[in-house]
């Protein structure tokens, strides 16, 4: 990544007005192989019944099923990806299949980490959750 691009954060969501998922017009590797240079990072998302909602008030910590009732749309999946502007980091969200079918909601990050970084730390932390040590 060069110093003259930011990072960004796409999440997909689901969306009651979208148009069906269709596996032949919603091709997400046409997608990966035309946004290799740009993509960092990403992975779809377990379903809803699968996340937890955690806040901490006064020091103790709440763990509820979610989604919460003020999630109104899912989260499917993500991709971390480098653009030389807002403009063009939403131009490649909306080519991502989930555009028709879902929602892409394009995140500036305030700080940029190199991508090289950002990859190795997933990687130490997938390793340790699964017991392996380097």
């Amino acid at each position: 990544m060069s110093d003259t691009t930011q990072q960004y954060l796409l999440l997909f969501t689901d969306a009651p007005d979208a148009e069906p998922y269709s596996q032949e017009a919603d091709d997400i590797f046409e997608w990966l192989t035309a946004v290799e240079s740009h993509r960092i990072f990403g992975e779809r998302l377990t379903p809803r019944e699968d996340a937890r909602l955690v806040t901490k008030r006064q020091g103790e910590v709440f763990v509820t099923d979610a989604p919460a009732a003020e999630f109104k749309e899912w989260f499917s999946g993500f991709d971390l990806i480098s653009a030389a502007s807002l403009d063009e980091a939403v131009e490649i969200g909306s080519r991502h299949p989930c555009a028709r079918f879902g929602r892409v909601l394009v995140l500036p990050l305030m700080g940029a980490v190199q991508s090289g970084a950002l990859l190795d730390q997933t990687i130490q932390a997938r390793a340790a959750a699964a017991g392996v040590t380097a």
